[in-house]
């Protein structure tokens, strides 16, 4: 008796600690699964680094977001994946948030490997396990892409701004651009300079009053403007100019109207153009063609005197002739005296000629004596050059068969080899002997040809050079109208860029506002009407603070003093006032407006309001926090196993249940096969099941034994395959359980049902002999053999039927938890349900446990009423309960009907 009642307070006391112990598993599964599904279903990338700032866990879309896997990233830091200068930058903000613990966020763009510039969020904390030991956990998550777009098109467009101010600013024309009220809102920085306002934002407002014109101009200026409005045409004058140093200049003015969708003059754009070198081209070159007009009528004056000059000698000289006829005396008197000389030629009847009479004059034209020429007249015809030979020869042939004057100009060759030119000129007198004497004159005409030459070089070159001019006026000219061209077509991109530049700032979803120096609003859009609720008159002039909390104002004033100070943009999150007294949270992105001169005129900002982003943030940390401690506490074990690209099976990672069973570390078995983790017989074992999973491609639950640090067990195992977005499987997720002492329970159960079942046998055996009163003892002995027997292993089967229905509930309130979560399950998922009739097991297995409960009970019954009935414990004598033995007996006989 007292060694029955230790048994039942030992199965009291075991069922208490296995219930505990299953409710506690319970939770660990549900929260490793609902982690994992958490942490590799999530599309934000997440990983967690150790002390060392080595990676200890990434999931699947960290793998995806850097292009590497899981085996390359665990257990490295990032020295090993990345350049130097990007792993110092980590490894120092990393290194912050371990030794401050503080949380902290930050917004970045990455570009990644294809040169794509990608906007992220990225979220770092510290967490420590019971050991203490510190983790840093990270979450990345890519902004929406809607912000992505913003950013994209915020840069494009400050790239095509930043593009046409250096248009405008490297055009050698100064362009401005009114109102229709004459109000300058604009220029290019050559204007600037012109005007005297030195950068081209602070013509912004002013008139042609306020600029350095005289009256005069200024209202000049205002009349072209109105012209240009009124008739909705192109206006270009040219206009001179007087400067204060008193040069004149040429300014050419070109007056466009510029109209909006419906044809109204919205704005007059105009350029200026100083034209004053054309001018001075154009100037000069009209006095290069008055001058040559002037060097021509001069030359020409001068060849009419030369010319006057040479008939007036001619008749001098024909004068003197008549005169030598008279006189020999006197005419030797005037040759002498005569410039050039006075010659008599005479041809003979027979061909021969000769030279009667030659004057003194011939030593200064031929260098040879009047004597010898006379005695030799071939000296003076060898002296002819001898390219004009042949023509001096014909000219005295014509002459004296004509007999009409003869008049030769051309060069001569003296014996000092000298060259001249001469002009030779005399009337033949045919003699009464047949022969022809020709009285005439020979004059030096060299310095005339050389002027002659001269002349016609000088007219030469300045031919030249006047087409020369011409050439390079046409080519200025053609550049100039090129030029033209091109800034009007460059005014026209400008002009459009601009419209569509205030479309999509006016259209954009966010706020964007434009400040002075003194943070004053200057512009306002219809994106920051919507979020803080003022008007764009309303907000005008207001400065920051209107739309900031209080409790943001010193992080405002500090912001605002780093903003005016430095270069380059800058990112805040605030909390700031709506107009309805509403506070919201608000993503600022600042830029100074730096001007050319590197001075800070104003500030632009573009505002996201970021409220119920920053809640579904502040949830998910407090879900991240929850999950994280869950898993670090989860007994059930979770593998990962990578399919490589060959077929070949690799562990990716496992959890610290895992590591606790096994006595590896997930480190150790990172990136290595099953047979070098486990040994080549197990390792191959269990790659066989792994190769089963990829053929069927549906997850699959099986029983195997496994001897982890010395010891065998039973492990139930399901691995799950998961694809990617090509439908190949890419890795496989286990779970498995110790199902040792189920086995055995199991086993230990078969063995006594047989050993039951036997003494069944042997008890009807035994009924056949009740009627022998002599064998009842012997009966009665068997039976109570027989429950004594029985009744350690029905308790045992009784005592885990509640176990087991504990484990098959918890199972299926997995499966309904996944279905909760994931309603969408995988086609061959719910085929698989579909085929084993998941619903019907849901309502039948209880049934079926309670149906084993109920027999278990009654074999329990059984074996109390057989010890009852003929306990063999006791020799003794006693007091027996005559009704509890007829129960017993009627209980016994119904159960053996």
């Amino acid at each position: 008796m007292n060694k029955d009642k230790q048994t039942n307070e030992s199965s009291l006391e075991r069922e208490l600690t296995v219930e505990e112990d299953c409710q506690m598993q319970v939770e660990e599964n549900f929260s490793a699964d609902f982690l994992l599904e958490v942490i590799n279903g999530t599309s934000d990338p997440i990983f967690v680094k150790d002390r060392q700032h080595c990676w200890v866990l990434v999931n699947d879309a960290y793998c995806n977001f850097i292009g590497r896997n899981r085996e390359e990233i665990i257990g490295k830091s990032d020295f090993d994946l990345f350049k130097k200068k990007e792993a110092d930058e980590s490894w120092e903000k990393d290194e912050f948030i371990f030794t401050t613990s503080n949380q902290n966020e930050s917004d970045e763009c990455i570009t990644s490997n294809d040169g794509e510039k990608r906007f992220v969020s990225i979220k770092k904390c510290v967490f420590k396990n019971q050991e203490g030991q510190k983790f840093l956990v990270v979450t990345i998550r890519e902004l929406t892409q809607q912000i992505t777009q913003h950013f994209q098109i915020e840069a494009r467009l400050r790239s095509s701004k930043h593009l046409l101010e250096q248009i405008l600013n490297h055009i050698p024309q100064a362009v401005f651009w009114k109102d229709c009220d004459s109000v300058y809102q604009g220029c290019n920085s050559f204007f600037a300079d012109i005007a005297g306002v030195g950068e081209p934002l602070l013509i912004k407002g002013k008139t042609d009053f306020d600029l350095p014109w005289k009256e005069e101009e200024t209202n000049w200026f205002r009349l072209n403007d109105s012209r240009a409005i009124e008739s909705k045409k192109s206006e270009s004058i040219v206009q001179p100019q007087l400067q204060a140093d008193g040069r004149q200049c040429w300014l050419e003015i070109n007056t466009i109207p510029i109209c909006d969708a419906q044809g109204k003059v919205t704005h007059v754009l105009g350029t200026l153009q100083d034209i004053t070198e054309r001018k001075e081209i154009e100037v000069t070159l009209q006095q290069l063609y008055e001058e040559l007009e002037i060097r021509v009528h001069q030359r020409t004056s001068e060849l009419t005197q030369v010319v006057t000059h040479l008939q007036k000698e001619i008749k001098q000289r024909e004068a003197i002739e008549n005169q030598f006829l008279l006189s020999e005396e006197k005419l030797q008197k005037l040759s002498a005296n005569v410039p050039g000389m006075l010659y008599q030629f005479k041809l003979g009847a027979d061909g021969q000629f000769s030279f009667p009479y030659v004057s003194s004059g011939c030593f200064e034209i031929y260098e040879l004596f009047p004597q010898n020429v006379i005695a030799d007249a071939s000296l003076f015809i060898s002296s002819v050059h001898r390219d004009e030979r042949e023509d001096f020869e014909k000219s005295i042939a014509n002459s004296a068969q004509s007999l009409q004057p003869w008049q030769w100009e051309g060069r001569i060759i003296l014996t000092s080899g000298k060259v001249k030119w001469i002009q030779a000129a005399s009337r033949p007198e045919k003699q009464a002997d047949g022969s022809i004497i020709w009285d005439g004159v020979v004059t030096d005409v060299t310095r005339l040809k050389q002027a002659e030459r001269a002349l016609k070089r000088a007219y030469t070159d300045l031919e030249k050079r006047v087409e020369e001019r011409t050439q390079q006026l046409m080519q200025t000219n053609q550049a100039l109208q090129k030029e033209i061209g091109e800034r009007h077509l460059v005014q026209s991109e400008l002009l459009a860029s601009r419209q569509r530049l205030a479309l999509l700032i006016e259209q954009t979803p966010l706020a964007v506002i434009e400040w002075d120096k003194n943070f004053a609003v200057k512009e306002w859009n219809r994106g920051a009407e919507n979020i803080f609720g003022y008007t764009k008159e309303q907000a005008i002039g207001n400065y920051l603070e209107f739309i900031v909390s209080p409790t943001a104002q010193e992080q405002i004033d500090h912001f605002k003093t780093a903003l005016l100070s430095q270069r380059g943009g800058s990112r805040v999150v605030t909390e700031n006032i709506t107009l309805d007294g509403k506070t919201i949270i608000c993503e600022w992105y600042n830029n100074p407006l730096v001007a050319v001169n590197s001075e800070v005129i104003g500030v632009a900002s573009m505002v996201l309001d970021i409220t119920e982003r920053e809640q579904s943030e502040t949830t998910l940390q407090e879900q991240e926090q929850f999950l994280r401690s869950i898993y670090q506490g989860v007994e059930q074990l979770i593998f990962v196993v990578n399919v490589l690209d060959n077929g070949e099976l690799v562990y990716a990672d496992w959890n610290l249940a895992t590591e606790k069973a096994t006595g590896i570390s997930a480190s150790n078995a990172i990136s290595k096969f099953p047979e070098e983790v486990f040994g080549d017989v197990q390792g191959a074992k269990i790659r066989q099941q792994y190769i089963r999973c990829l053929e069927v491609g549906i997850p699959i639950t099986y029983e195997e034994n496994l001897v982890f640090q010395g010891e065998e067990n039973c492990w139930l195992t399901t691995i799950n395959p998961l694809r990617n977005i090509e439908g190949k499987i890419y890795r496989i997720v286990g779970t498995s359980f110790n199902i040792s002492e189920r086995k055995q329970a199991e086993t230990q159960l078969k063995q006594q049902t047989q050993e039951l079942k036997i003494a069944l046998n042997e008890l009807q055996n035994a009924q056949i002999q009740l009627g022998q009163s002599e064998k009842m003892s012997s009966l009665g002995n068997l039976v109570a053999g027989v429950a004594h027997e029985i009744n350690n292993p029905v308790n045992i089967i009784y005592d885990n039927i509640d176990y087991a229905n504990n484990y098959i509930q918890n199972l299926l309130k997995i499966v309904q938890l996944y279905q909760q979560y994931y309603p969408q399950a995988a086609s061959g998922i719910q085929a698989f349900a579909k085929e084993i009739d998941l619903e019907f097991i849901y309502d039948d297995l209880p049934k079926l446990l309670d149906s084993m409960k109920i027999g278990a009970q009654r074999i329990r019954e059984i074996v109390t009423s057989l010890r009852n009935f003929s306990p063999m414990d006791e020799a003794q004598m006693k007091k027996l309960d005559i009704y509890q033995g007829l129960d017993n007996t009627f209980l016994l006989k119904d159960y053996l009907k």
